[in-house]
């Protein structure tokens, strides 16, 4: 049975808990378990992804505290753990230098914007992440939102396949 005939088949409550550990929003995974079901992987990726779009800043920012810090090991207690070792693994597979400077510029971004930096980190380098990191830092807080919605995006796409 592929993923999506076994999201289509669960029942309300556990499809929802699936959901919210792609994107930890209350609405969001309660309004596409409701859209269910999905005739493929696309049509889910679409409907998340429109669900996203239509979320205000405020829930955005919701959303983004939820997750967990790029660069920092969540354990199995946060909910979306699992898939962030998974994901985080070119960052947390490096040495403590390079843990240690994401640690200071997860700081520092905290300090700028008031929540984490969001990065879909499927597939890129440690280096390729901080320096996107330190080029959002430089961003306002209007250019920095739209890039983290789109991250949120992005990271639907990458965990389609």
């Amino acid at each position: 049975m592929s993923g999506i005939a076994i999201l289509n088949a669960m029942p309300a409550d556990a499809a929802r808990d699936v959901l919210r550990a792609c994107c930890p929003s209350g609405r969001w995974s309660r309004e596409l378990a409701a859209r269910r079901p999905f005739p493929s992987a696309s049509a889910l990726i679409d409907a998340g992804t429109s669900l996203l779009d239509g979320m205000t800043d405020a829930e955005l920012v919701e959303v983004i505290s939820r997750h967990d810090p790029i660069g920092i090991d969540p354990g199995e207690d946060r909910l979306t753990g699992r898939w962030s070792c998974r994901e985080q693994s070119g960052v947390l597979g490096g040495d403590a230098a390079v843990r240690a400077e994401f640690a200071e510029l997860n700081r520092r971004y905290r300090e700028r914007f008031g929540y984490i930096y969001l990065v879909c980190a499927a597939g890129r380098s440690a280096a390729g992440i901080r320096d996107d990191l330190v080029r959002r830092l430089r961003q306002d807080e209007a250019a920095e939102l739209r890039t983290a919605r789109g991250e949120l995006g992005l990271g639907e796409h990458r965990y389609s396949g």
